[in-house]
């Protein structure tokens, strides 16, 4: 039997199937309508059978459908599977390490350690994924990374978590806040003060969430923002408070504020360096993965 069925199709089958709509899954695939039918109509062709239901309101599987579904996704699994192999190949030879390391320690240290990494290995290329701690689990997990620096990962089965270095949080005020006056500071003591927080989703805010459960009071979230970035910004604007790790705030992009540890309860978080286990990461790889876990001990 001859197989003229394209990729494209496949794809745009599994889109469909997936959103349950031609429109949602055209835009997914960055492609117009009619040519979605056209692949769609094509793949039937070529299959002899249908294996959409198309209604004036929805999209749905025929029986026939459904069996090809898994059978699509295999296929396109083990193709990505195939260029992910071949791309850690060719990176090995070409000189390319990719990165994914929480904002903290994207946004703090590692500009001054490419930047030295760059004098001695001027031709190697870096690519950076700064995301939450989620995505730099999954980007490492799923052979997009070579290495990712994050707080989360201990618990993955999948992969190899080596700590760094316990982080403190710190609450930030500006520098003629009465605050920044204190050695430390009890959360009791930020119960009347407007909070700038993380979003519910981030690492950082469960950590958070817990530290005031055991508190009897806490105060209002004034203002909720995704990037801890972007809660620092919103206190050097002297919209309230945030509370941080420590390596968060840097003091030359933000002399105005300071960094005051908590205690009652004292919270930290252990950076360390993840790799999904089993993997020997190419030489460049290994040499970046060791230079910034050498600047994250010594901060």
């Amino acid at each position: 039997m001859r197989i003229n069925t394209e990729i494209g199709e496949l794809q745009a089958f599994l889109a469909v199937a997936q959103k349950s709509s031609f429109r949602a899954a055209s835009e997914s695939l960055f492609i117009s309508q009619p040519a979605l039918s056209r692949r769609i109509d094509k793949l039937e062709k070529d299959l002899k059978c249908q294996l959409l239901e198309r209604t004036t309101r929805r999209v749905s599987l025929t029986d026939a459908g459904r069996q090809f579904l898994s059978h699509a996704q295999a296929v396109i699994d083990e193709l990505e599977r195939a260029y992910q192999g071949l791309e850690a190949r060719a990176v090995a030879r070409t000189g390319k390490v990719t990165i994914a390391c929480v904002p903290s320690v994207a946004n703090h240290l590692l500009p001054s350690v490419l930047k030295d990494f760059a004098r001695t290995y001027p031709s190697v290329r870096v690519k950076v994924i700064d995301e939450s701690a989620q995505t730099v689990l999954d980007s490492v997990r799923e052979g997009l990374a070579d290495f990712g620096l994050s707080f989360l990962g201990s618990q993955e089965a999948e992969l190899d978590f080596t700590a760094i270095r316990a982080e403190r949080y710190v609450v930030v005020v500006p520098k003629e806040h009465a605050l920044a006056r204190r050695k430390t500071v009890a959360w009791r003591q930020l119960e009347k003060e407007p909070l700038v927080s993380v979003s519910s989703t981030s690492g950082n805010r469960l950590l958070i969430d817990s530290a005031f459960a055991k508190t009897s009071k806490r105060p209002t979230i004034q203002y909720e923002i995704n990037h801890v970035t972007g809660a620092i910004n919103l206190v050097a604007a002297g919209l309230g408070i945030a509370i941080i790790p420590g390596l968060a705030l840097d003091a030359q992009l933000h002399p105005g504020l300071m960094g005051v540890p908590l205690v009652d309860p004292a919270i930290t978080r252990t950076l360390g360096l993840i790799v999904r286990k089993g993997d020997k990461i190419h030489d460049m790889a290994r040499v970046l993965a060791d230079t910034l876990s050498a600047a994250i001990r010594d901060s």
